[in-house]
């Protein structure tokens, strides 16, 4: 259950300000009233209703093993949260989860260099238990699409038109 937190990278003289300088700042902060009262009402409900639970993995391994079936990697991921590999720039990577999003109605985080390496994008999808496998085939069908686009440049091509102003 993924609340909010924050973390700070800069050189050794940066963090070691930030360090003795913000003291009150660090692990002094409690969650936002909201976030506490969401958790514990999600608590309740994993408690009082397991079957979402269940409908949740249903969901989760028709997802994963049919992304896998058209042959997308998605590493080795053990919880809902799906990962899924492709090569591709930065500028393809906003052009296709732009596709995604007005295209076909998905919308799912990008990770683009520098967290991975160049020419390596993954998008993360995160399905839920009030997803249908409905939902499920429209995603894979979306990402095959997606697929094929990378495939001919059409990402490519909306990226150089980008950078050209055209």
């Amino acid at each position: 259950m993924a609340a909010i937190g924050a973390f700070v990278a800069g050189n050794k003289e940066i963090v070691k300000f930030l360090k003795y300088n913000l003291r009150s700042q660090i692990f002094a902060k409690s969650l936002p009233i909201a976030f506490v009262i969401g958790g514990l009402k999600r608590l309740q409900m994993l408690r009082d209703n397991p079957e979402h639970k269940d409908k949740l993995w249903t969901i989760v391994n028709a997802l994963q093993s049919g992304l896998k079936e058209k042959g997308f990697s998605i590493g080795t991921t053990e919880s809902p949260v799906t990962p899924v590999v492709l090569n591709g720039t930065v500028g393809e990577a906003a052009a296709l989860s732009k596709d995604l999003r007005e295209n076909f109605g998905i919308f799912c985080s990008v990770v683009i260099y520098p967290v991975v390496p160049k020419g390596t994008i993954i998008l993360r999808l995160i399905p839920t238990a009030s997803h249908s496998l409905a939902d499920v085939e429209e995603t894979i069908a979306a990402f095959e699409a997606i697929k094929g686009k990378l495939a001919t440049e059409e990402y490519k091509k909306q990226e150089l038109a980008l950078a050209f102003g055209e």
